[in-house]
Formats: C-alpha cells, sequence, structure tokens
C-alpha cells in the first residue's frame, strides 16, 4: 500500500467524520473553523522523510489569531493558519494512552485501530479542549489556568489585547525570570517591545 495515501486518507476521514459536523472546512493539510478573532485549526504535519512504504506525521490542534499574532510578530505577515506562531498548540498523540509522541504508517499498521484511535483523541481531547476557547477571554482564562510549557506570549499578548495591562506586564516579567538561556531572554524582550509599541 502507498502509506502516504493512507495517511491523507485518515485525516480527510478525520475531518468528515469527527470535524466537518463542528463547523470545520478542510484545505490541504489544515482544517480550521472561524469564531470571530479566533481560528481553531488541525493539522497535518508530515516528516519530510515519509516514503510510500513509511509515513510518520503529527496532527496539532491549534489556535490561531490575527490580532494577537499582529501584536507580538509584526513582522511577520499574518496569512492565516500556517507552521507560524500560535496561541496554543496541542498534539493530538498527547490524548492516546499513553501519549505518542509521533504516528507511523507502515504495510503492517492497523489502519482501522488507529484511525478509531484518532477520532477517540479528537472528540475526547482535542474538541472538548478547543470547546472552552472559543473567545478570547475564554481563552485567556484556560491559559492562565494550565500554564502550558510555550504560552507565556500568548498569555501576555491575550492580556494586552483585552486591556489587563497590569497583568500583561506581570507575566512578561515572570516568563523572563524563568528563562533557561539568555538567547530565550532576548527573544522574550523583544516580543515585549513590539507589544508595547504595537498596541492601539
Amino acid at each position: 500500500m502507498n502509506c502516504l495515501t493512507v495517511r491523507d486518507h485518515l485525516f480527510s476521514k478525520l475531518h468528515v467524520t469527527a470535524l466537518k459536523p463542528h463547523g470545520y472546512t478542510k484545505k490541504g493539510h489544515w482544517v480550521t473553523r472561524e469564531l470571530g478573532p479566533l481560528v481553531h485549526s488541525f493539522y497535518l504535519r508530515a516528516s519530510r522523510f515519509g516514503n510510500q512504504e513509511h509515513a510518520v506525521f503529527w496532527i496539532d490542534a491549534q489556535v490561531f489569531s490575527e490580532s494577537w499574532h499582529r501584536l507580538v510578530f509584526p513582522e511577520r505577515p499574518y496569512r492565516g493558519p500556517s507552521e507560524g506562531p500560535c496561541l496554543i498548540s496541542r498534539e493530538l498523540g498527547s490524548w492516546f494512552a499513553p501519549p505518542l509522541k509521533s504516528f507511523e504508517i507502515t504495510a503492517q499498521t492497523d489502519v482501522d485501530g488507529m484511525f478509531a484511535s484518532l477520532s477517540n483523541a479528537v472528540e475526547n481531547g482535542a474538541l472538548p479542549l478547543l470547546a472552552g476557547m472559543k473567545t478570547q477571554e475564554a481563552l485567556l482564562d484556560q491559559l492562565k489556568i494550565t500554564r502550558e510549557v510555550g504560552t507565556d506570549l500568548s498569555i501576555v499578548g491575550l492580556s494586552k489585547l483585552l486591556g489587563h495591562e497590569a497583568q500583561a506586564r506581570r507575566y512578561i516579567q515572570q516568563a523572563k525570570q524563568n528563562v533557561a538561556h539568555e538567547n530565550e531572554l532576548r527573544f522574550l524582550e523583544l516580543r515585549e517591545r513590539n507589544i508595547w509599541k504595537n498596541a492601539v
């Protein structure tokens, strides 16, 4: 069998059965749903080393925002969901038991079993998570509770956009205090300057 074709078919089937009923539309390896200033997405991220005999891939559940992107990353034009910055990103494999770091398809793969597991992760993991993130306010509340790795700038930018300036300053200071190395600090300082310079 052609593993790349099977991979794409699995993603299309996942869209039709689990995501399309919730208002998601598919274009290529992206399945998206617009909710005002936010865009929820599922992205089929494929390994560049995949071939017809062995396909390795990930599926990311993500949230994007044009206003947040323009505030925090003004030097990078926003073109909708892409492999660029997003507010939150969670691999579908994190909802598997035990968690999977990637998905692989070979001639020996139980494709039906894989699809059942993917559907379960979407319906019982990703969709419930995203259901609590339908507005900027709700997303910010969720991020503040979970404090997931890599979401500091999401919290800071959303806080600023929603008019919570003191909160934004508090969180950026905490993020800078918790950096692991100097390059990460320089990155946060640049984003911080953008946030206060570009805020309207």
